[in-house]
Parts: structure tokens; sequence; C-alpha cells
């Protein structure tokens, strides 16, 4: 029989593996002193602190701060404050973007290799005007709202910050919000209220003044 050049190890192993066990099966004696393992069971704990909790009526209140947080964020989520514009503003965004990384489709076939420049307005459409507007200033509200109730339609209306929920209510209608200002830092607004609208394969973008309007 021939034997492979890694049967001594394989043996050697064999044999401290059987040593070991029988070294494990080894009564050792005591080393030191001996204690019962205190430590409860996670869900005793935890059933004991939630029980502590509910009979103090803290777990009540903290279940009713969460409702009250949950709420408050409803109602508001967290979007960005701009300042109004002072002047009528107009200029253009090229939204086109290079990809860091190849772009496949659902069966792996590479359509935009890393590096190549793309623009999304080659793939979507923009037919309507989108409308950001401070919440929270009563003068855009306004200027807003009428913009919207005259051609409902081409336009969608987006709150950069304030109270979305009541003005949906007072409106009847659907409104957004910029969570975070994802959106304005795209489209580079820094005033309001702003309209952006497609021209071309670019974006135009007009900052109004509603001091000038009437």
């Amino acid at each position: 029989m021939k034997i492979s050049a890694g049967f001594p190890k394989i043996a050697l192993s064999v044999a401290l593996f059987a040593c070991s066990s029988v070294l494990l099966a080894q009564d050792l004696g005591v080393v030191g002193p001996v204690y019962p393992i205190a430590e409860q069971d996670m869900l005793v704990t935890i059933e004991q602190r939630l029980k502590a909790l509910e009979e103090s009526g803290e777990l009540a209140r903290i279940e009713e701060d969460a409702k009250a947080r949950y709420r408050a964020y409803v109602e508001r989520p967290k979007g960005v404050h701009l300042p109004r514009a002072k002047k009528n503003r107009t200029y253009y965004v090229d939204p086109s973007l290079t990809v860091p990384y190849d772009i496949r489709d659902h069966e792996g076939r590479i359509i935009h290799p890393a590096g190549t420049t793309v623009n999304p307005l080659d793939y979507i459409t923009l037919s309507k005007q989108l409308l950001f507007f401070d919440g929270d200033d009563p003068i855009q509200v306004e200027w807003a709202r009428s913009m919207f109730e005259k051609n409902p339609t081409q336009i969608k209306p987006i709150l950069t910050n304030g109270p979305i929920l009541a003005l949906m209510k007072e409106w009847q209608a659907r409104l957004y919000l910029d969570q975070r200002g994802q959106l304005v830092d795209k489209f580079r607004i820094k005033r309001v209220p702003a309209v952006v609208s497609r021209d071309g394969m670019r974006l135009k973008v007009v900052e109004h003044n509603l001091s000038t309007q009437k």
C-alpha cells in the first residue's frame, strides 16, 4: 500500500486529538472555590423589567411618547429651510452623471460601463413642473396654492419644509415633501419658491421673487 506524503501529519493530528480527549475525560479535581451560576436568563430579565415598568406606569408613558414623536414626524417630516427668493432668477442644470461602476440589466449584461456619462432625461419624462416652496411661509403657501389651482394637472407642489398633512387637508390635494433637501440639492436650488421644468436635455430652474408678484 502506498503511503502519501501527508500521512505523518494526519497521523499526528489524530494522535493529538486522542490525547486531548483522554485529558479532558480526567478528573483534575477542584482548583479553586466553586460558585453556582448566578446569571439569569435574558428573557426572564426582560420580562421582569417590563413588568416593573408597567406597574410603575412608565411603560405607558414611553408608549405615548413614541406615538407623539411618530405623529409629529408624519405631520412634519424633516425637510430643509431655504431663504425666500429676493429676485427673479433663471438658470439651467445638466442632470448628467458619471456612473462609478458597471450598470447591468436583469440578465447581467453591461448596459453602462463604469465611467460612462448618463443623462437621466434619456430614460425618464418630466411632464409636470416641480414647484418647491416653504410650507411655513404663508406668502409662499398662498402663491403656490394659486399656481397649483390654476393648473393642477401640470404642477407638482413640493414642500421644502412645513406641516404637510395640515396643508394637504386645507388644499384637499396630494402634496409632496423633499425630505432632508435631497432634490433641492440636486437641482442646486438655494432660494424658494422655485419651479423646475424640462428644457430639452437639461432642467430649467426659476426662482421667484414674490415681492414683485401682484
